[in-house]
C-alpha cells in the first residue's frame, strides 16, 4: 500500500470464528491477540519463541500456537487465514509476510509498516457494543491514542445499554411502522430524544420505546 492521500474505509469486522493468524511471539503480538479474542476470532499463532501471556494463552488452549518460524506455507492453510498480523520484531520480516500475503490476496496488518499493510487498526473506544474508532491513516499511532484517550474521557458509559435497547426494540419498530421513511424518521427522533432527556442513565428503555410508539401510532 503506497502512502498517499487517498482516505481508507473504515469497518467492522466480524470475525468470530474466523481464521486469523498472527506471526510473531512478543508484547505486540500479544496485544493483537488480546484484541482478536475479543471478537472470538479463532487465533493461530506463529514464532519460534512466546512471551508469557501468549504461552498462557496456548496454554489453556484459546489459541493454536505453533512454535515455528513463519514460512509462506503458513498462509496456505488449511485453514487458509481470514487475516494475518505480521507482529515480528523485525521489519523486514514484517514487510515480508505483507508482500507475501498481497501475492495471495489476504489482508496483512504489518505492525511497524502501514504502507506495506493491506489494513491498518485504528485506536477504539467501547461502551458496549458501542465501538469508536480513531486513525490517523497510519500516520501517527501516538496522536491517534491522545485522540482516543479524549473521546473516552468525554463518553458516557450508557451508550452500550441505548444500543442494546434500539437492537432489541428494532423488529418491533420495523411491524409497527411499516412505511419506510416514517421509521427513519422515528428512528432519528428516537436516538436524538433519548440523549437529549437522560436516556442514557435511564433504565426503563422498554417503557420508554412503549411511549415514543404509542405517540407515532396516534400521530
Amino acid at each position: 500500500m503506497e502512502e498517499d492521500s487517498t482516505p481508507h474505509y473504515m469497518v467492522e469486522l466480524v470475525l468470530a470464528q474466523r481464521p486469523v493468524l498472527v506471526v510473531g511471539g512478543g508484547q505486540v503480538a500479544r496485544r493483537k491477540i488480546e484484541g482478536l479474542l475479543a471478537c472470538r476470532a479463532a487465533v493461530t499463532v506463529a514464532a519460534p519463541e512466546w512471551e508469557a501471556g501468549i504461552a498462557d494463552l496456548a496454554g489453556r488452549g484459546v489459541i493454536v500456537a505453533r512454535a515455528v518460524a513463519f514460512t509462506p506455507e503458513l498462509l496456505e492453510g488449511p485453514p487458509v487465514p481470514f487475516l494475518v498480523f505480521a507482529a515480528t520484531a523485525t521489519a523486514a520480516m514484517n514487510r515480508e509476510v505483507a508482500r507475501l500475503c498481497r501475492e495471495r490476496g489476504i489482508l496483512c496488518n504489518s505492525a511497524d509498516d502501514p504502507c506495506s499493510s493491506g489494513f491498518l487498526v485504528p485506536a477504539v473506544i467501547r461502551r458496549g457494543r458501542v465501538g469508536i474508532g480513531v486513525g490517523t491513516g497510519g500516520l501517527s499511532p501516538a496522536l491517534s491514542r491522545v485522540l482516543k484517550e479524549r473521546i473516552d474521557a468525554w463518553l458516557e458509559p450508557g451508550w452500550g445499554g441505548l444500543a442494546q435497547a434500539f437492537g432489541a426494540w428494532r423488529a418491533r419498530v420495523v411491524e409497527r411502522i411499516p412505511d419506510g421513511p416514517a421509521r427513519q424518521r422515528f428512528w432519528r427522533a428516537a436516538a436524538q430524544d433519548a440523549v437529549a432527556d437522560g436516556g442514557l442513565e435511564r433504565g426503563e428503555h422498554d417503557a420508554w420505546f412503549e411511549s415514543r410508539l404509542r405517540d407515532e401510532e396516534v400521530v
